[in-house]
C-alpha cells in the first residue's frame, strides 16, 4: 500500500490555507453577533455599538485579507512535481481569496 506523504513545503502550504479559510469563516459568527447585539441595544448605546462593530470588522477584514493575498502570493519549489500537481497548486493558492469574497457577498446580502 502506497502512502501518501507530503513534502515539508507542501504541508506547511496546506496549514496555512486552513488558518487562512478558517479566518475568513469567523467573519460570519462575528458579524451576527455584532448584528444582534446592535439591535437589542436602543438609542444612543447604539452608536457605540455600531462605532465598535465597525472598528473589529473593518480590522477582521483587512486581516482576511492580507492571510488571503499572503496565501495566493506563496512561493514553493515544485522540481518533482508534475504538470498535474503544479496545475492542482495554482488553483488551491485561490481558495482563501475565493472564500474571501464569497463571505462578504454573503454578509452584505444578509445585512
Amino acid at each position: 500500500m502506497k502512502a501518501l506523504i507530503l513534502g515539508d513545503e507542501i504541508n506547511q502550504f496546506h496549514w496555512s490555507m486552513l488558518k487562512s479559510v478558517l479566518l475568513v469563516l469567523s467573519i460570519l459568527p462575528v458579524s451576527q453577533g455584532i448584528l444582534h447585539l446592535w439591535q437589542t441595544t436602543e438609542g444612543s448605546s447604539q452608536i457605540m455599538v455600531g462605532f465598535f462593530a465597525l472598528s473589529l470588522m473593518s480590522s477582521l477584514l483587512a486581516l482576511c485579507f492580507w492571510s488571503a493575498l499572503k496565501a495566493t502570493v506563496i512561493d514553493l519549489k515544485q522540481e518533482q512535481a508534475s504538470v498535474l500537481e503544479r496545475t492542482v497548486i495554482q488553483l488551491y493558492r485561490y481558495l482563501p481569496m475565493l472564500s474571501l469574497a464569497s463571505m462578504l457577498s454573503y454578509v452584505t446580502v444578509q445585512i
